[in-house]
């Protein structure tokens, strides 16, 4: 029987279509080891895009929620951690005041009107702590500072109790000042708007509201009291210990009632935080559902692509390795 052999030029050609079909084995292989995905991802979903495309619009949507969710999360731990730091002043200040009138002795009011001073200081700045650009207490109005320094608050309530001649009248010019409607406060220290924080979207159809401004009245009753007593440090009754007394008595019994307030203040913003959370860890667990689904489908199976991978190297270094060899054969050697 005669033998069926190839010409020098087809067995040329087919070397180099079967060199050819293994480099691109091999590139295909070293890509799903390298990127852990399938080379031909159109062969992998049969020409149907769908579902994968349907995939990545839920994870875009999915990641802009969670954009949105860790603006807010970051919002209301700023305003929470803002309400422990001036409910801690309202603490530790309430009680000097108590015992300062009291003992009711010039250095002991003169030393606590100066505390509660500094101390309206700080809480005024933290009122006007701001995130980013934004402020947390304006309300609507972000871009604008909650309050007036509180230099020039005093320097307004210094001048609305210049004329009072009792402990009662600066009692009386203080908490209007500070609760009436259209009272100075509202006019004149409050620099927001009077409409509440957008709520904040978490999700599809879900949003949280956090309608807290420096407007409330548990933060107007902490400011009262604070700038009572703050008021002694300016010099009201400066020669009258009984009157300065008087003061820091009542500014201690109004920040005692502020307490609650706040601890209300704060419980309402621990209730959005804690819905917040839990749009957090749903949204977190919506986007790792989603990305399983789409791993399964463009994932390459990493031991068969290694294994592969391997396999068509040992063919490629074959090819060579016969490739060399032909090439050395002569006739002479032959003969």
């Amino acid at each position: 029987m005669s033998a069926i052999s190839f010409g020098d030029m087809a067995s040329s050609l087919r070397n180099m279509r079967m060199t050819a079909q293994v480099k691109q084995d091999l590139d295909r292989y070293n890509y799903e080891v390298a990127s852990g995905e399938k080379y031909d991802l159109a062969k992998a979903v049969s020409g149907n895009f769908t579902p994968l495309a349907s995939i990545e619009r839920a994870l875009r949507t999915l990641s802009s929620y969670d954009t949105a969710i860790q603006e807010a999360g970051l919002f209301t731990t700023a305003m929470q951690t803002s309400f422990e730091s001036v409910s801690t002043h309202v603490e530790e200040l309430s009680s000097t005041l108590l015992t300062a009138s009291t003992n009711a002795d010039a250095t002991s009011i003169s030393v606590t009107a100066t505390d509660a001073r500094t101390r309206f200081d700080a809480v005024v700045s933290t009122l006007n702590t701001r995130i980013g650009d934004r402020s947390l207490l304006s309300g609507t109005a972000t871009g604008k500072t909650s309050l007036i320094s509180a230099d020039d608050m005093m320097a307004e309530l210094m001048a609305a109790v210049s004329g009072a001649t009792t402990v009662e009248d600066v009692e009386t010019i203080v908490e209007d000042w500070f609760m009436s409607s259209g009272g100075g406060y509202e006019t004149i220290a409050y620099q927001g708007s009077a409409n509440a924080l957008s709520p904040f979207s978490l999700g599809q159809d879900e949003s949280v509201r956090l309608e807290i401004t420096a407007l409330d009245d548990s933060v107007r009753e902490t400011l009262k009291g604070l700038a009572l007593a703050s008021l002694v440090d300016e010099g009201v009754f400066e020669n009258d210990v009984s009157a300065q007394a008087s003061l820091l008595r009542s500014s201690g019994e109004w920040l005692m009632g502020a307490q609650a307030g706040l601890a209300d203040l704060q419980a309402r913003v621990g209730s959005v935080e804690a819905r917040i959370e839990e749009a957090n860890l749903s949204n977190s667990a919506m986007t790792y559902s989603y990305e399983t689904a789409k791993s399964e489908i463009i994932s390459a199976d990493a031991y068969e692509s290694a294994s592969l991978l391997k396999q068509t190297e040992t063919q490629l270094e074959l090819i060579y390795t016969l490739t060399a060899r032909m090439s050395q054969l002569s006739l002479a050697d032959y003969l």
